[in-house]
């Protein structure tokens, strides 16, 4: 979204507690090669797939609204937030009935006339001891197309991290994150996407108080959703992933 409108009201009835409401509009522009009748994409769904563009895609608008409370001690902290997203021609990519390429699946950006995303964001974390932390959350997410009556598809109701950190050195830290994708409409002829976890793990080096050496592990485990079956999970997956970078600050 564009730069987006927004009234907040914030009220601290006691040390520690903040109790928030909001709302607020939103603007999004179809990206030029979203409207480009031209542009064509073979990567799509781990190159079983083609998405082209849409010259008739109309800008989305999105009207939000947000209460919630949150809670912070020294040693803990909780949270919980509703959303009410109303979202007028969401842009979305969306599987056409038939294909110009044979055995391929062709997909072009669509707007989706009317949208209703809503749901609860849960958050939670607490010191376990000096050096060891454990923070997690919860999102539940009702996305649905007003206008059908449907669940929007590939969207997970249900979403959850958790993530426990360890300090042993004052310059080092680790973390390791366990993170949870749940079930996703595909269709009333195709079902449900079952859910399924991926696990992680990453580190910070303070070599000086300029520059942090960060390196890391994603999905540890070497899950490869699309292996396990193409007919569920049709994306390409990039299996275990190892990054080494650094961030320089003055």
């Amino acid at each position: 979204m564009g730069d987006q409108p927004r009234a907040y009201v914030l009220f601290h009835p006691v040390e520690g507690l903040t109790l928030k409401a909001g709302v607020g509009r939103g603007f999004k522009a179809p990206t030029l090669k979203q409207l480009s009748a031209e542009f064509e994409s073979w990567a799509a769904m781990g190159g079983r797939g083609v998405i082209r563009g849409n010259p008739d895609l109309q800008p989305e608008t999105n009207l939000s609204y947000e209460m919630g409370a949150a809670y912070e001690s020294d040693t803990w902290s909780a949270g919980a937030t509703f959303f009410h997203n109303k979202v007028r021609n969401l842009i979305d990519t969306v599987r056409q009935p038939t294909c110009f390429a044979p055995g391929r699946v062709c997909l072009a950006y669509e707007n989706v006339a009317r949208v209703r995303l809503q749901g609860v964001e849960l958050t939670g974390g607490t010191d376990l001891s000096e050096r060891w932390r454990l923070d997690a959350n919860y999102t539940y997410l009702d996305a649905r197309d007003q206008i059908t009556g449907e669940p929007m598809p590939d969207r997970s109701r249900h979403r959850a991290n958790a993530t426990l950190a360890w300090k042993p050195l004052a310059s080092m830290s680790t973390r390791m994150q366990l993170e949870y994708i749940g079930a996703q409409f595909r269709s009333d002829k195709q079902g449900k996407r079952p859910g399924y976890a991926l696990l992680h793990w990453y580190m910070d080096y303070a070599v000086n108080r300029n520059l942090t050496v960060q390196v890391g592990v994603e999905n540890l485990t070497d899950k490869r959703l699309a292996n396990d079956d193409i007919s569920l999970f049709s994306r390409a997956d990039e299996g275990r992933r190892y990054f080494v970078g650094m961030r320089v600050q003055f």
